[in-house]
């Protein structure tokens, strides 16, 4: 009988016992065969006897049980008829893949601690990252909702026109289709039961065409829509149909009461249009008639849209509306400065829409990024710990004929397993995550946004699954088939775990902490930017005051004595209301984002028309008790009182910042001021204290130059009208329930056909204005919370793990007389160590990336020194705790216990 044979016969009875498959018990026997006939050729060769030789080279064997007992825990038994795809007929790569991906899971469920801190860990990263992905890839990436997106363009650089205008560009300009359109155009919806204010726009009537909207019922305007005696049209949203006439396809040709104008019904857009804001209701033609010059030159300004024409490119069409608007200043039939659109170009639409997102998306983009990598980091320290748990394993499996590659592909497969395990739970927190992400953008981005999760977003958690599942996995996988494998069989592993891979292991704990620190540090900037936004005076006080939209409606205002008559009877009425305390009317509250804005000469200010426009001034129409209600400091002169009447001689107060530009070091107080399109001056009779108008950073648009207050009676808008629709200041001690029905039923009780909307708190008003601010700030705060919850896990694990691997170190020091103390203090300061290192090097990086926040930021630096202060303090906090239950442990070791380790 050969000797082969006999090996192998001998192999064979000493693995009865584990019943493993065919397949695998012939490779074990093949292998362990030929390293049998190796040795007995050996002793051959050294002058043994043939019997002798045998003996000895059976001698590893001679327990029977023990080659049995070390393949047991690594090696599967045999199932009854295994069905493994990939083997018949696929090749031994797909079988030995599917035997990995079975492996790996029941490792997996053999090791659930482990599996669900590496799952939970990826699960964050990956789903924050697809989440956000969604939000920049809906708002930078993917195409707006109209045919060839990319074609569509709007002016930019304060590129507004009056309707002259918009036809001159219409006409003249051969690189675009030209439309215009005005926003924030509010009407009363009337005579279809209580009456509604709608918000719509007006537009071009080749808008439509331009943006390539097909409506879903009805039709779009069409050529000649928009002039005079066929503008009595208008377009429905879908929402608009729905909810207030039921969704009835039978409302195309019906006239209803828009403004005070019959217009016929002749369209309904789909549900997804949204031009030029989510708040559209409905459309309305531009009326085009150059026999009214005031209304055709000098009012309604507006943005203009385009599509480039076939062959035009973006820098032809901003050269040409340039050209344009220096040709047109010839056309207005007054004096125009020159300056007037000087600037005015042309930038793709969806630059426009995004303008002020960019750079809020991409930190944001950047900040859930580098979470990511610290959940790779630690999961990577994860299966460096669990690999050193898995070297005899690995030992073994080499020893008996597994090549290194073989064992690297195991690894690997089962760290893109985890990974794609984490990325699958990271789909489902997206889909959460998307929804809290939105936070961070301005509502109106849900008009030409689509935040559904799309398959993009599944492409691409399943690439970064795949990246980073090898990512971490390639590492440990190294550092495993790096060692003396021969050597772990014979230590059975004890201390193999080197000097190398514990360096490793830290250096991975130091970037996770700087990474963490750097999130750290920009979330305490945006926080102490929130807290100091917080404590800025508004100048008003915003207690206790309840507020309401009423809208009389144009028509019921063209005689100025009817509107100013119907708001002196509401505020007297309203003042009886119990426990209302006061109550005033404005055209705009501050902090609401309204700009009523209106072009004047300031008196001793050098105005030449025809060398440049004038300023633009918010102007703000109020009623006398406006500024004690709002607790407005009247710092000099007067304030408005019920004298400064329609007949009365006109008068105006502005705030301290329009008196210290325009007056400095001078008494503002009998100065004059006039808008341009009066001949009459208004004479400063006092000076308010400022406002935050806009925003309570105070950032003013800057084309507004000024504030001033009129007296309702006497005030004017844009279009030189008396301002119809107001807002109703109440100060009231009762709950706005019961003050919003009493004024309704009062409201009802003067004119069925004014609606009142709007109805919010002031308090809430001041609250909303930083809603967003408010966002970031706590976006980056939960950012950086996981990310120091991720370092501190990792921090506790590398030295937890490296106490253990000390234990015989440890157990000699205490038999040589090192304290307790001493211990603790030694493994303490491992975690000191790591984390005083990444928090250096996190506080230098800080420094350089904080900037870019520095546009978001409010009174705060982005080296602010408390704010990096407390960071440390609270990264030190963080290295304690990760430390002290390890250095605890440590001091408690018993040195009989730990020497017998080895």
């Amino acid at each position: 009988m050969p000797e082969d044979s006999r090996w192998r016969d001998e192999i064979r009875c000493r693995l009865e016992g584990l019943a493993l498959p065919p397949a695998r018990e012939a490779e074990i026997v093949e292998e362990l065969a030929g390293h049998l006939e190796e040795d007995y050729r050996r002793e051959v060769a050294g002058g043994a006897a043939d019997a002798d030789a045998r003996r000895r080279a059976l001698a590893g064997l001679s327990d029977r049980g023990r080659l049995a007992d070390e393949l047991r825990p690594v090696e599967r038994r045999a199932r009854p008829e295994p069905a493994v795809p990939g083997r018949a007929g696929a090749g031994g790569v797909l079988a030995d893949l599917w035997q990995d991906l079975r492996y790996a899971g029941r490792m997996f469920t053999r090791n659930p601690g482990f599996t669900a801190l590496a799952v939970l860990s990826l699960a964050l990263g990956i789903g924050g990252n697809a989440a956000m992905f969604n939000i920049l890839s809906a708002v930078l990436i993917r195409p707006l909702p109209y045919p060839q997106a990319d074609r569509l363009v709007q002016a930019a650089n304060s590129g507004y026109y009056p309707p002259g205008g918009l036809v001159a560009l219409q006409q003249h300009s051969r690189t675009m289709e030209v439309a215009g359109f005005r926003p924030g155009v509010d009407l009363n919806l009337t005579g279809h039961g209580e009456a509604w204010r709608l918000t719509g726009s007006t537009v071009s009537a080749n808008l439509f065409s331009v943006l390539g909207a097909a409506p879903e019922l009805g039709r779009v305007f069409r050529g000649g829509d928009d002039q005079p005696e066929s503008d009595s049209l208008v377009i429905l949203s879908h929402a608009l149909w729905r909810d207030r006439f039921g969704g009835d396809p039978g409302v195309i040709g019906r006239i209803v009461a828009l403004g005070g104008v019959d217009r016929q019904v002749v369209g309904v857009m789909p549900p997804g249009f949204a031009f030029p804001d989510a708040a559209a209701g409905f459309w309305i033609p531009l009326r085009l008639d150059p026999r009214d010059p005031d209304a055709y030159w000098a009012q309604n300004f507006m943005p203009v849209v385009a599509r480039l024409r076939a062959g035009a490119t973006l820098a032809q069409a901003r050269r040409e509306i340039e050209s344009l608007s220096r040709e047109m200043i010839a056309l207005y039939p007054y004096p125009m400065g020159r300056n007037f659109n000087a600037q005015a170009t042309v930038i793709p639409l969806r630059e426009f829409l995004v303008s002020n997102l960019r750079t809020r998306l991409i930190l944001l983009q950047c900040a859930i990024g580098l979470v990511l990598l610290i959940a790779c980091a630690n999961v990577a320290n994860l299966l460096l710990a669990r690999a050193a748990s898995r070297q005899k394993e690995m030992a073994l499996r080499t020893a008996l004929g597994a090549a290194r590659g073989r064992i690297v592909r195991q690894l690997l497969t089962e760290s893109v397993m985890l990974a794609l395990a984490g990325g699958a739970a990271g789909i489902m927190l997206a889909a959460w995550g998307a929804s809290v992400l939105q936070l961070a953008l301005p509502a109106g981005a849900a008009a030409w946004s689509d935040f559904r999760i799309g398959w993009q977003v599944f492409l691409l958690a399943g690439v970064l699954s795949v990246i980073t599942g090898l990512a971490f996995g390639l590492a440990p996988a190294l550092v495993v088939c790096g060692h003396d494998l021969a050597g772990l069989i014979k230590t059975g592993g004890q201390r193999s775990a080197g000097t190398v891979r514990a360096r490793f292991r830290s250096a991975l704990i130091v970037a996770e902490v700087a990474v963490a620190v750097v999130l750290s540090v920009g979330a305490g900037l945006l926080i102490r930017s929130l807290w100091k936004l917080a404590q800025v005076d508004p100048g008003f006080e915003a207690q206790q005051i309840l507020t309401l939209r009423v809208s009389p409606g144009q028509p019921l205002c063209r005689t100025r004595a009817a509107c100013v008559a119907l708001y002196d009877d509401l505020l007297r009425r309203a003042r009886s209301i119990p426990r209302v305390y006061d109550v005033a009317a404005a055209n705009t509250l501050p902090l609401s984002n309204a700009a009523p804005t209106i072009p004047v000469v300031v008196e001793g200010q050098p105005y030449v028309p025809s060398e440049r426009t004038a300023p633009l001034f918010w102007g703000g129409a109020v009623t006398p008790d406006y500024f004690p209600l709002m607790r407005i400091p009247i710092l000099e002169g007067r304030g408005l009182t019920p004298a400064d009447g329609e007949k009365s001689a006109p008068v105006i107060v502005v705030s301290a910042a329009t008196a210290r530009r325009y007056w400095p070091g001078q008494n503002p107080v009998g100065k004059h001021i006039r808008p341009v399109f009066e001949n009459t001056w208004r004479t400063v009779v006092g000076v308010a204290g400022d406002v935050r108008q806009y925003n309570l950073a105070d950032r003013a648009p800057d084309h507004i130059q000024g504030a001033m207050y009129m007296p309702y009676s006497q005030a004017v808008e844009s279009d030189r009208q008396l301002p119809a629709a107001m807002t109703l200041i109440v100060r009231t001690g009762a709950g706005p329930a019961d003050v919003v029905d009493a004024i309704r039923k009062l409201v009802r009780d003067l004119n069925p056909n004014v609606p009142v909307s709007a109805v919010r708190t002031m308090e809430s008003l001041v609250e909303a204005s930083t809603e967003q601010s408010r966002a970031m700030a706590w976006l980056f705060a939960g950012f950086a919370a996981v990310a120091l919850l991720l370092a501190a896990v990792g921090a506790y694990g590398v030295v937890s793990w490296s106490a253990a691997q000390r234990t015989f170190e440890i157990g000699m020091r205490v038999a040589l007389g090192a304290s307790r103390r001493s211990i603790f203090v030694l493994v303490m300061g491992q975690s000191l160590r790591m984390v005083t290192a990444g928090l250096a090097l996190g506080v230098a990086a800080s420094f350089v990336l904080t900037r870019a926040l520095a546009a978001f930021l409010y009174a705060t630096a982005t080296w602010d020194a408390l704010t990096f202060s407390c960071v440390g303090a609270l990264l030190v906090a963080v290295a304690l705790l990760a430390g002290y239950f390890p250095s605890r442990r440590a001091a408690g070791v018993d040195p009989s216990t730990a020497l017998r380790v080895e």
